[in-house]
């Protein structure tokens, strides 16, 4: 819900200056005292973005009121952009609404999209940058009614439809497949479904990763928004005045966000390509928190993601998310040592090096943790030689979840990986969605029943066929 309003920061360049005064007509919102300062204009800087579950100027009519209090505050969206303007570069993550963390000034832990209604926008920051080590140097926020607003200011955004599609909790309704526009009323719809259908071969099926399959369809559907914008003419002065008055009452900046900042970034990213965004998700679990249905952070693996946000490093190379434990089981003197380099240099993420139990391996061997072989199976494709052994182990591996225990065939790393093919054997096909009912869950229910499943589940994500464009 939130990359509409970035784009008037990421592409307002030198337009703004025209209009200054309809800027300053968006709301502010007060947090200099929780916010971390930039200390220089264009400095790598995070944006936290929040959809607030609020539905303030809406029709009584509308079926986002279903269940609801009109004027309760809630994120409904949180996402976390880092733009580098002297790169040219932005990483965008989102983070579960139900993600379960120790809420800051509370001593407890509750859901995320919690610390709002707690101690407002104040809290939500602050809980991130206890909770994650991550710096927030910008607030914006948007609710509802904002966000409709400026998708019909774009004329609306389009979205392939690989099959009919609904969700009777939000009133998404897309009877016919194929490239529809969908314009604020089914954009809202579509980006808040959590209990996302598609009608296959006559039947109703659900999209059983739920929450996730909701962040993927609105992280696809922001670059398309993206698009249409620009292509529109985000970057025509006024085309970015209707965006700029659309904003006006239902978009809040932060105080410290200045025309000066939004200048320099904008200019920036004056060419910038909504393609090269880096969407990154979330590892997570789902679990239970007494009795409420809840996700847990896979912390260790969500590390090399939150450095990117902390400006340690650039996720350029997915291999950085697969953290791998080196073992030297073939006694050749500093193999370990020297392994851990050339992984490193590959891209993966080594966290430390030692010597095995013995030093009579006579085969490499990717011992890995339950669940985690996908991957192993990607550190596998990148060793050389024989494939290596790949096995389940019942060890506790702590937060590493691979552990690479060299043998007398070790020949070094590959510069390509195998084919994904090699290891066809090994990897499970994906499951099925379930079919359901046609009834969906009420709204209580949903609430209750979201998150049980994990980063892993297949989502439906509408995308076109190959060759096929839409929009």
């Amino acid at each position: 819900m939130n990359l509409l309003v970035v784009i008037v920061c990421l592409t307002a360049a030198m337009a703004l200056t025209r209009y200054h005064e309809d800027v300053q007509q968006i709301e502010r919102i007060s947090a200099a005292g929780t916010l971390t300062e930039i200390t220089e204009p264009l400095d790598p800087q995070n944006f936290l973005l929040v959809g607030v579950d609020n539905a303030e100027g809406l029709e009584s009519g509308d079926p986002v009121l279903a269940g609801r209090n009109q004027t309760s505050l809630l994120s409904d969206t949180i996402m976390l952009l880092r733009v580098d303007p002297n790169a040219n570069r932005a990483w965008l993550v989102s983070i579960p609404r139900d993600l379960y963390v120790p809420i800051a000034g509370t001593g407890s832990r509750d859901k995320i999209n919690a610390a709002l209604a707690l101690g407002g926008h104040e809290r939500l920051i602050q809980t991130i940058q206890d909770d994650f080590g991550i710096p927030i140097h910008h607030y914006v926020q948007v609710n509802f009614q904002g966000f409709k607003d400026l998708v019909d200011i774009i004329d609306g955004v389009p979205v392939w439809f690989n099959y009919p599609a609904r969700d009777k909790n939000t009133g998404l309704d897309v009877p016919t497949p194929g490239c529809v526009t969908l314009e604020g009323d089914q954009a809202l719809a579509y980006v808040r479904s959590r209990y996302y259908q598609s009608e296959i071969d006559g039947r109703w099926v659900a999209d059983p990763s739920s929450d996730y399959g909701r962040i993927r369809r609105q992280q696809a559907f922001l670059r398309s928004a993206l698009d249409k914008a620009i292509s529109l003419g985000a970057r025509n002065p006024i085309e970015l005045q209707r965006m700029i008055e659309a904003a006006q009452g239902e978009v809040g900046l932060d105080d410290t966000l200045s025309l000066r900042t939004l200048l320099d970034i904008g200019d920036r990213f004056r060419e910038f390509d909504p393609a090269s965004l880096e969407v990154l998700t979330l590892p997570t679990r789902g679990g239970m928190a007494g009795k409420a249905s809840v996700v847990f952070l896979l912390d260790a693996e969500a590390q090399p993601m939150f450095e990117v946000f902390r400006g340690n490093s650039i996720l350029g190379n997915a291999l950085a998310l697969v953290r791998v434990e080196i073992r030297n089981g073939s006694g050749v003197v500093g193999q370990g040592r020297d392994v851990s380099v050339d992984l490193s240099r590959a891209g993966f993420t080594v966290t430390r090096a030692v010597d095995g139990a013995d030093f009579r391996n006579d085969r490499t061997i990717i011992r890995y943790a339950p669940g985690q072989l996908v991957p192993a199976v990607v550190l596998a494709r990148y060793l050389e030689g024989e494939e290596a052994v790949i096995e389940e182990s019942d060890e506790d591996l702590g937060d590493t979840g691979v552990v690479l225990v060299t043998g007398d065939d070790w020949k070094g790393i590959r510069a390509e990986p195998r084919p994904i093919e090699d290891f066809a054997d090994l990897l499970p096909d994906a499951p099925t969605p379930t079919t359901i009912d046609p009834a969906p869950p009420t709204p209580s229910d949903a609430d209750a029943a979201s998150t049980t499943t994990s980063t892993t589940s297949p989502s439906h994500v509408p995308e076109p066929p190959p060759g096929v464009s839409c929009g």
